[in-house]
């Protein structure tokens, strides 16, 4: 099996979600920087159309949202599972409404007046502009991306970060335990996206034991990362097959080899068209087929996105 390449950024959240992931697995893998914004031309002949960051690929497969990608990390290194089956129910559930409702709650936080004005993306006039008209058409049809005024967002932030502190002081080290799961990282990435922001580190102080608890998501660090670029990335994927789908499940009476459009149903309305080859409980997979890189199955997570005829 090929190793894994990660399509991301630095400044990515939920980049640093999975960096941190194959940190505390202690994963060697490949990186590509691309861009913070459109146009990706060596990442859309990989996923078809979609958008979000990161993207991770595995030879000819494709894995979209970090909610498949931070899966299939531990089904590959299964040591130290970050999802331990005595919370399963409890750490999808918290992680997928830190992914969703929190991540709104702190992009509203991260672009107050105080912090754009000492993000350097917002020292360039062209930058910012280029930014702000890529993430418009990115969130089009949609008021989930940038929907939240921050005088609404302010308190539920703050006493998120109240919540934590008070379990931190009482529970283990981790949210669930002794060892951190996929809670834990989701949580993570989130907090990191504002305490990275020295103008918005005030937040925190109030908070000792949540800043203990982050300084040890921290300590984990990316694991061991070889940068490449795009079109060696490319290569790889066109230099190999899909990994067979074996006793693949459907639902919604969807049927192997249909041609549907896959979306996400918050924001990112970008289709991905493919043949459909699995559209289960965890798991919707297409295949299609590029011109630069052959056949590649794009791999999505079932909870957040939709499947069209």
């Amino acid at each position: 099996m090929s190793g894994i390449v990660l399509h991301q950024y630095a400044e990515s959240p939920f980049s640093e979600k999975v960096r941190s992931i194959l940190g505390y697995k202690g994963v060697s893998y490949q990186s590509v920087e691309i861009p913070m914004i459109m146009p990706r031309p060596d990442t859309i002949p990989l996923t078809g159309g979609y958008r979000k960051t990161p993207v991770m690929q595995i030879g000819a497969d494709v894995y979209c949202d970090t909610a498949i990608i931070c899966r299939v990390i531990d089904e590959i290194y299964p040591e130290n599972t970050i999802y331990p089956e005595e919370h399963l129910a409890m750490i999808n559930t918290v992680a997928h409404w830190t992914d969703t409702f929190l991540f709104k709650v702190c992009v509203a936080i991260a672009f107050q007046p105080k912090a754009a004005a000492t993000n350097p993306l917002f020292q360039d006039e062209s930058a910012m502009s280029a930014f702000m008209a890529d993430r418009a058409e990115f969130s089009k049809g949609s008021s989930e991306l940038l929907g939240m005024p921050f005088e609404t967002a302010e308190p539920h932030f703050i006493g998120h970060l109240n919540q934590l502190d008070q379990q931190l002081s009482v529970g283990g080290p981790f949210l669930f335990g002794d060892k951190p799961s996929i809670a834990d990282f989701s949580t993570y990435h989130n907090v990191w996206f504002i305490y990275t922001q020295e103008a918005l580190r005030d937040y925190f102080s109030p908070f000792e034991h949540l800043v203990a608890w982050y300084e040890k998501m921290v300590s984990f660090g990316h694991g061991n990362v070889d940068m490449i670029a795009g079109s060696e990335a490319l290569a790889q994927a066109s230099a190999s097959e899909p990994e067979e789908m074996v006793d693949a499940a459907f639902l919604d009476n969807f049927q192997a080899g249909q041609l549907v459009s896959v979306m996400p149903i918050d924001y990112g309305f970008q289709p991905v068209i493919g043949e459909l080859l699995a559209a289960g409980m965890d798991e919707i997979a297409v295949a299609r087929n590029d011109d630069q890189v052959g056949r590649i199955v794009v791999h999505f997570p079932r909870t957040g996105f939709q499947v069209v005829e």
